[in-house]
């Protein structure tokens, strides 16, 4: 059943190509962002799916522009610029590297393959969602994700599928970039808040109490998956949630529902936490190595200031220049970047977050409370927050959502500017 669904919502985005180009972008970004390829991967075995929905967009993006119907103004925004430099930042640092390639997790070619094709996706969706419909669409989009995973993670946990948990954890999907919970986790953190907001956004009661009822749902999924970054970055960004919704005894209700979640369901952390120590005092190896890594990661910025040690090569520099110290990767994404490719770089990831609170500031002045711009506005300025402080303990530089959370604070910006700039001229 999924694939004839899957066949046939692909063969309506062809027919669709001319007279609703965005609907090609739209399934390259749930693709993208859901995997299902990898929830149902029985049902999509020998289908590209990705290549297929990337394939679809692009033609559909060289259609528009064919027609004249791409705005190329949407280029010149600070966020595509500064994607576009780190990009070429990071080649240039893997040509200059000082350190031949050599295995790792993720490796090397691995990176900046992925990185050209989140630019080459980036330029086509970023020229697709043009309006208000398609940004609309868009946002409903990350809203059915967010439930879906909600639903699909406590499944997994009250049928009692404990296939799908690894050492008393909810290890995320079998493959792709969210095999690792901690990933996985803080895309939950991330789509939250199109769930959140979406209580206030939407009028009809029945949707209201449906997401209402989902959120504490959501975080027993952030729970299940027992990452104490996912938890704090879920904790700060619902904070600053509260300070955009205008009513005290919800956010009083809000703070108190999250904070009795993690103390009736927070078992599994203290657990975590106590067997850190415990293998701690029973080896040399550092209570949290994430310190040392960080510790490591300072040195080698510091060490390589301009183009860093190259793409993926943090451990085998810091075995070469600090033996001894940490034998692990950067787990911060700054760091990463800052380390691996240079200073500029590690400032460019901050710029991402520096343009799109100006964008979201922006926004919050122009747009109506009430209105579909706010409830993205707040949704992803949210969800951004939240992204940033999970990274600060991951590598995250190649987790897509990140940057199309970007780009809907990008569009979102464009379309209430270019609004208010035909009032004005009217």
């Amino acid at each position: 059943m999924v694939k004839i669904l899957t066949i046939l919502a692909l063969l309506f985005t062809t027919i669709m190509l001319v007279s609703a180009p965005y609907l090609a972008a739209l399934s390259y970004t749930t693709v993208s962002v859901m995997q299902p390829q990898y929830i149902w991967f029985w049902s999509f075995e020998g289908i590209p799916l990705f290549k297929i929905t990337a394939g679809l967009s692009i033609i559909a993006w060289a259609i528009q522009a064919a027609k004249g119907e791409i705005n190329w103004a949407v280029y010149r925004s600070g966020q595509y610029r500064a994607l576009a430099l780190l990009v070429a930042i990071m080649h240039i640092s893997n040509w200059l590297t000082p350190f031949d390639s050599y295995f790792a997790g993720t490796g090397a070619e691995i990176v900046l393959s992925t990185m050209r094709t989140i630019f080459i996706m980036y330029t086509i969706v970023l020229g697709l969602i043009q309006n208000k419909k398609a940004l609309v669409i868009f946002c409903y989009t990350m809203l059915a994700i967010a439930v879906y995973y909600t639903y699909w993670t406590n499944k997994a946990y009250f049928t009692q599928d404990w296939g799908m948990f690894k050492a008393g954890r909810f290890s995320g999907l079998p493959s792709g970039p969210y095999r690792d919970e901690n990933a996985f986790s803080i895309l939950l953190v991330i789509l939250m808040h199109f769930i959140l907001f979406g209580i206030f956004f939407f009028k009809d009661k029945r949707i209201k109490i449906g997401l209402i009822i989902l959120i504490p749902f959501l975080w027993h999924a952030l729970i299940l998956c027992a990452s104490r970054g996912a938890l704090l970055s879920a904790g700060i960004s619902t904070l600053f949630a509260t300070t955009l919704i205008r009513s005290k005894k919800l956010n009083t209700i809000l703070l108190m529902a999250f904070v009795g979640a993690v103390i009736w369901q927070g078992g599994a952390l203290l657990n975590r936490t106590s067997e850190t120590v415990s293998r701690a005092e029973h080896s040399d190896e550092p209570i949290n190595p994430r310190l040392a890594s960080w510790s490591v990661g300072v040195k080698l910025t510091g060490e390589y200031p301009l183009f860093g040690v190259g793409p993926q090569r943090f451990q085998i520099a810091s075995r070469v220049h600090f033996p001894g110290e940490s034998p692990h990767v950067a787990h911060n994404t700054l760091l990463n970047f800052s380390a691996n490719t240079g200073i500029l770089a590690g400032l460019i990831y901050l710029y991402f977050f520096v343009k799109s609170y100006s964008n979201f500031k922006y926004v919050k002045l122009h747009a109506k409370p009430d209105s579909i711009y706010a409830y993205i506005n707040n949704a992803c300025m949210c969800g951004l927050l939240g992204f940033f402080v999970g990274a600060i303990f991951l590598d995250l530089i190649i987790f897509e959502p990140f940057y199309f959370i970007v780009l809907l604070l990008s569009v979102n910006y464009f379309l209430i500017k270019s609004t208010n700039e035909t009032h004005k001229k009217s």
